[in-house]
């Protein structure tokens, strides 16, 4: 799996005087998967990426956006190059950002609490399966609790999917979860408040554009199973339906591949050295993460949205699409 490109200056520049020119590089996997499975080929995406950008030069409340392939593409896969339904997720995962920066900005992976997080191992990048769904492994219980409260593990997991997104084969194959619940306690749970998990799982659900194709959990806690009810309260019928329970930590591994194991499950992968891999890729786009909050958008036009008890997916007000039309981006 190739590194994703180090360049650090992406602009923000919303009318840039040129765009970069894409070029497709991946193996013929992922070719073929974005053909079948996202309608992508050269024609649709070169035509999609000016519709979009057109459209981001036209918006009359973004007023900061990158405008790169690289950053694009995540929306049109994540939305199968349905153009208006792309732009209505980049303008919500913009309008997130701004309404809520103390869990969404300033993703530094040298904070303190991210990086002794990380150390920690709660979180490992298993890697690729052989259908190119990449895999990532969260284990619970190697969460320190006494000093993590919801904000640090919701701020973890918003700097995972800003750096995971910046794989193109993440974008093209999704991924998989394993999570494994294994001597966890009741305060690994009991410390999310009702707000914490509608941001939290608004931002899974809406506003990221990510591809979640399995999420496989194994030894949750029955004392806990009211608590995980109420957060899928939040969840869209889709991710639902994507979640499969296993009791034992022994079922849950068996539906994957044995090259894909850490040595603890009986596999032969290092988590250590895995580990450090991941924290240099983050590293290494430590600054093309934190330029992410030099995008800007007009967040008071998009105040209703976090304030409506029911979400309805892909809904924005006024609506994107409608938008979209109006601008006349053909």
């Amino acid at each position: 799996m190739s590194p994703p490109a180090s360049s650090n200056n992406y602009s923000v520049e919303k009318r840039p005087p040129s765009y970069d020119q894409y070029e497709f590089t991946l193996p013929d996997l992922y070719r073929k998967m974005a053909k079948d499975e996202l309608r992508e080929d050269d024609e649709i995406r070169e035509q999609s990426l000016t519709q979009m950008r057109e459209w981001i030069a036209k918006h009359p409340y973004i007023r900061k956006c990158r405008t790169d392939a690289s950053f694009l593409l995540r929306f049109l896969r994540f939305r199968k190059y349905s153009v208006p339904m792309a732009c209505e997720a980049l303008e919500r995962y913009l309008a997130m950002r701004e309404t809520f920066p103390t869990w969404f900005k300033k993703l530094d992976c040298n904070d303190p609490a991210m990086r002794e997080l990380f150390e920690d191992g709660v979180f490992t990048k298993l890697g690729q399966d052989s259908e190119g769904r990449m895999v990532i492994l969260f284990r619970v219980k190697q969460l320190n609790v006494d000093k993590f409260g919801p904000l640090e593990q919701g701020r973890l997991v918003a700097l995972l999917i800003e750096a995971l997104l910046e794989w193109e084969e993440l974008q093209i194959g999704g991924f998989r979860v394993m999570l494994d619940f294994t001597d966890t306690v009741m305060k690994h749970y009991g410390m999310w408040g009702v707000s914490d998990m509608k941001i939290f799982m608004d931002a899974i659900n809406r506003s990221y554009p990510i591809r979640f194709r399995e999420i496989n959990g194994a030894k949750f806690p029955k004392f806990a199973v009211s608590i995980l009810n109420l957060l899928l309260t939040f969840a869209s019928p889709k991710l639902k339906e994507r979640i499969v329970c296993h009791n034992t930590v022994l079922e849950m591994k068996g539906k994957f591949e044995p090259s894909l194991l850490p040595h603890y499950y009986g596999g032969e992968l290092d988590t250590e050295e895995m580990g450090r891999k991941f924290l240099k890729h983050l590293e290494d786009r430590r600054n093309v993460i934190l330029a992410l909050d030099d995008m800007d958008i007009d967040v008071a036009h998009y105040s209703s949205l976090w304030s409506q008890t029911n979400l309805v997916e892909n809904e924005v007000e006024g609506g994107v699409a409608g938008s979209f039309r109006k601008l006349n981006v053909d």
